[in-house]
């Protein structure tokens, strides 16, 4: 029956350790492609703002204003400006201003951008499957009954806000701290039981050997013979 039970805790050892396993690795893999994202989303940013610095001498200073605010604020928010608005402001300041247009740091920073945006569209669908992937597996059983509890919460995914502004929320997992702290508290309980159970057992052996200290004695009076001129009845 014992070697029954260890074989079963084995078992469900190794099936907690191996859907750990795949969590941590898909739950990495979500980061991983986050983090693609929100450099592109940098990169861009930081683009805007380049050709923000390049388009003001030609004029439309306000609009131009409100689009770098907004591009720090998307920043800030772990997203981006409506790109759509700031390309179309840019294409209309060239066509007005054909020295802008003809500007070839100008024309290599458009470049640069429509290229950034054909790559963040690929990344955004990479980084929303592995969410999903990674989302499935996390609800599927038996890990949806302890995914929370061990440090894997629900991965967001990649949206537009109704300014048109992208949203990546953040997405962190315990890094194994959770695990760590409980396999601490399971090791200080076993050890507390076990100088419990110690302690116990060496309460019982003194025990035992008082009450067999006791038995002898009585053993070896009762084998005494009788002190002279005691009378035998």
């Amino acid at each position: 029956m014992e070697f029954l039970l260890l074989v079963v805790a084995a078992v469900l050892l190794w099936l907690f350790v191996a859907t750990y396993n795949k969590l941590q690795k898909l739950g990495n893999e979500v980061k991983r492609f986050r983090g693609d994202v929100a450099a592109a989303l940098k990169k861009r940013s930081d683009l805007v703002g380049r050709l923000i610095d390049i388009a003001k001498s030609y004029g439309d200073h306000e609009k131009l204003t409100q689009i770098g605010a907004s591009t720090r604020m998307g920043e800030m928010a772990g997203g981006a400006p409506d790109m759509e608005n700031a390309s179309r402001l840019f294409s209309g300041l060239a066509m007005a201003f054909p020295e802008l247009k003809a500007n070839a740091t100008y024309q290599q920073l458009m470049s640069q951008l429509h290229e950034i945006e054909g790559n963040l569209q690929a990344r955004r669908e990479q980084y929303n499957q592995v969410a999903s992937q990674y989302n499935s597996y996390r609800a599927s059983l038996p890990q949806a009954l302890f995914a929370s509890a061990v440090g894997f919460p629900e991965a967001p995914y990649f949206t537009v806000d109704e300014n048109g502004m992208d949203v990546l929320p953040e997405f962190r997992t315990d890094d194994g701290l959770i695990l760590k702290e409980g396999l601490q508290n399971l090791g200080a309980r076993t050890s507390a039981m076990a100088q419990t159970a110690g302690q116990k057992l060496s309460q019982a052996r003194k025990e035992l050997e008082a009450r067999q200290a006791a038995e002898a004695a009585e053993a070896a009076a009762a084998q005494e013979p009788p002190p002279p001129g005691a009378t035998q009845n």
